[in-house]
This record gives C-alpha cells, sequence and structure tokens, in this order.
C-alpha cells in the first residue's frame, strides 16, 4: 500500500486540508483502502498551525523510502520561503521525476513556483500576481488559470479558496474511487443537500 504524504509545517493553514482527509476517508467503505494518510516534518518536532492546533509528524522527510510515495500533499503557510524547507522542495523534485503527483495550495504554490515548476504547465493559485511578485523564478504568467483548482498531469494547484475542488482533482488523479462516487461526493459537499448525501451513500456501496 502507499502512502499519502501531508507535510506539516508551523503556520500550516490546517483548514485547507479538511476536505481531502474527508475525502481519502472513505476508501473503507468503498470497499478497498488504496492510499493511507501519513503526515512528515522536517523532523518528529511538533509544529503549530495556523489555526491554533499542535501537530506531530509521523515521521520526518529522512524516514520516506521513494518506493512507498503515492503522492505528496502540500498545504499553504506563511513559513514557505524559509531555507528550512529545502528538503521537502528536495522530494518533490524526486516525485516530479517519477510521475508521483504533487498537490499544493495556496502559500505551497509558490514553493512550486520557486522551483520552476509552474513555468512549464497550467496552474493556478491565490493569484498570478502572488507567484509573480513573490518568485523571482516564476516565468508561467501565460499558463496562469484563474480557477480554484487545477490539474496538470501529476502537478495539481490550487487557490486558498480552492480546497474542495483540490480534493476533488487529487482523488480524481490519483483514481481512489470511481467516477460516479468522486462526482456524488462533489456534489453532496458543494451543496449540502440531503439528496445528494444519499447518493453518495449509495455510490459508495458500489465497489470500485
Amino acid at each position: 500500500m502507499k502512502n499519502i504524504y501531508l507535510y506539516l509545517l508551523d503556520t500550516m493553514a490546517d483548514w485547507e486540508t479538511g476536505y481531502i482527509l474527508q475525502g481519502l476517508s472513505m476508501q473503507a467503505m468503498a470497499g478497498e483502502v488504496k492510499y493511507q494518510v501519513k503526515t512528515v516534518g522536517i523532523t518528529k518536532a511538533p509544529i503549530k498551525t495556523l489555526g491554533g492546533m499542535t501537530m506531530i509528524p509521523d515521521c520526518s522527510i529522512g524516514e520516506i523510502k521513494e518506493d512507498s510515495i503515492g503522492a505528496l500533499l502540500l498545504p499553504g503557510a506563511d513559513t514557505w520561503k524559509e531555507e528550512q524547507h529545502k528538503p521537502v522542495l528536495d522530494l518533490v523534485l524526486t516525485c516530479m521525476e517519477r510521475k508521483i503527483p504533487v498537490a499544493a495550495i495556496c502559500g505551497a504554490t509558490l514553493a512550486l513556483a520557486d522551483l520552476g515548476i509552474l513555468n512549464s504547465r497550467k496552474h493556478t493559485s491565490n493569484s498570478v500576481e502572488f507567484l509573480s511578485g513573490c518568485s523571482r523564478e516564476y516565468t508561467g504568467n501565460s499558463l496562469y488559470v484563474n480557477q480554484m483548482s487545477v490539474r496538470a498531469e501529476n502537478v495539481i494547484t490550487a487557490s486558498s479558496a480552492g480546497s474542495l475542488l483540490w480534493a476533488k482533482d487529487i482523488m480524481e488523479c490519483l483514481s481512489i474511487y470511481s467516477k460516479e462516487v468522486i462526482d456524488s461526493w462533489y456534489r453532496y459537499f458543494s451543496t449540502g443537500n440531503p439528496e445528494r448525501f444519499m447518493e453518495l451513500v449509495s455510490a459508495l456501496q458500489i465497489k470500485n
């Protein structure tokens, strides 16, 4: 079983990961657990989120075995420009070489911009001005898409308002569920309609 690694860092926007974590939690109900979630940090030292939670990583970057990576999730944070994050940025480049999905939201898109990853593929962020104004390496203005989430092969980017669509794109990229399940999931969480909830429950009973 592959691991979906969620990077934990001080000042991370913890709420941005809520929808994808909920989506991944349905795997047993769908009949097959394809991925497990593991949190990873620079070290195993606790981090403090913007929401005020203290979180302890399951493992450190140095403990990750490349063959275990199913995807790498990068949440927004105020500290992405700091040198301390170089180990996870090196891991991002490894994932890119191996065509392992990398999903970045909000401030984490700036980290991808600094690596030059967004200069050659469609992407989004909080705004194109955010990327061009904060990253000297960013030259991908013409590939910027004014959407809340954009999937370009194995790279998924989202704005701070795009966590729901970001989660949908991640699940589609990893083929965690059938199209019916993912569409039902999105319809329910984007509307809150009780009828959509029952559609989701029904769809989950169909093995993928």
